[in-house]
Parts: structure tokens; sequence; C-alpha cells
């Protein structure tokens, strides 16, 4: 599996620590935010941890990007796919945030685990980063995984169900409904916010 920390792979940003952007006002009445992707899972994620973070109105809009990474992105893949998602839906709307989410899975401790890296850009460049939580995928679902199907393919197939991915996902369909993935990423542009807060 490939290293995840074995070298920097952040892009370099002119972020000017002097901007203050809590306290600065947005390029419009409302936060612009943009999403690399158009799955409304993710939107909606993205829309309702801003509106909860900023307590103010908060216009979101998806686009389509390359990620650059395979579908089902392993280890460092998946940071990589978040970085680039976020970079570029930023670029194309001109917004005061771009956010990227990359669902993947990674090695810890000898066992897989799933999960979402979020990355966040804002109009300035400075770049925050987090995870959702992490889940183990049952053997069963890891064996197809690991032999290159993707994830939310794999849960289709064993819940019966078409584009999980777009609805509770494989979290939903494990948790028996409890967490949904809309609420997993949701966590993890949280965790992406608070390194966004000048303190």
């Amino acid at each position: 599996m490939p290293n995840i920390i074995e070298r920097n792979i952040f892009p370099s940003t002119c972020y000017n620590r002097t901007f203050k952007i809590l306290n600065s006002p947005p390029l419009y009445p409302h936060v612009l935010v943009a999403v690399g992707s158009t799955n409304p899972v993710k939107i909606n994620a993205v829309r309702k941890a801003f509106e909860t973070f900023f307590n103010r109105d908060v216009k979101v809009v998806g686009f389509n990007v390359d990620s650059g990474v395979p579908n089902q992105p392993i280890g460092r893949q998946t940071m990589i796919g978040a970085l680039k998602r976020a970079l570029e839906s930023r670029k194309l709307a001109s917004s005061d945030y771009g956010v990227g989410i990359e669902g993947g899975i990674s090695l810890l401790w000898g066992r897989w685990y799933a999960f979402g890296f979020v990355a966040i850009i804002n109009r300035y460049g400075k770049v925050s980063t987090g995870t959702t939580g992490w889940f183990q995928l049952p053997e069963k679902v890891l064996k197809k995984v690991l032999s290159g199907d993707e994830l939310g393919v794999v849960m289709d197939k064993i819940s019966g169900t078409v584009g999980s991915k777009y609805k509770l996902g494989a979290i939903g369909y494990l948790t028996n409904a409890v967490v949904s993935r809309q609420e997993l990423y949701q966590h993890g542009v949280y965790m992406a916010l608070a390194g966004m807060k000048e303190v």
C-alpha cells in the first residue's frame, strides 16, 4: 500500500496569515462554496457543515472535476484526490472556498478501513484538511475491493440496492442506517474547517 506520509503532497500556496478569514467579508452576500463533485451526498454534507459552522447563508455549487486518482483510491491516493477536487472546484467558481471529498480505504495496524478525506482551500490559498471517522470493512467486502471493485459497486451488490453511494453508502448499510454517508462526510468537513479557524 502507498505510504500516505512518504512526502509532502500539499500544494504550495500564497496564503498570508495576515488575512483573518473568519473576520474578512466574503466576496458575495453569502458564503460561496465550490465542491469538486456533483454527488448530492457530498454537496449536502458540505452545505450543512458550512451553514452550521458559519451560522450564515451558504451557497454550494458542485462541479464534475477530475480527481486524478482511481475510482477506488487507496491510502495516499485518497488525500491526493481530495486536494485536487478542492483546488479545481475553487478555480472554476472563484469561490470563497473549494472543497474536495474523497472516499478511500487504507491499511492501519494490519486492518483495512474505509474513510473519507476532506480538503478545503480558501480564496487566499490556505489549505486545511481533515478526515471522517474510519470504519473497518468486513472481509467479504474487503476482498472484492482489493481485487479492483469500487466500494460503492460492491455495496450495491451486497445490499441489493442501486446507487448506494448516492444514498446511505457503505457506512449506512454496515451501521443499520445509524450513520449515513452524508453524516459521515459532514463530520469530515467539520474536521477540515477546524484548521481554517484563525486563533
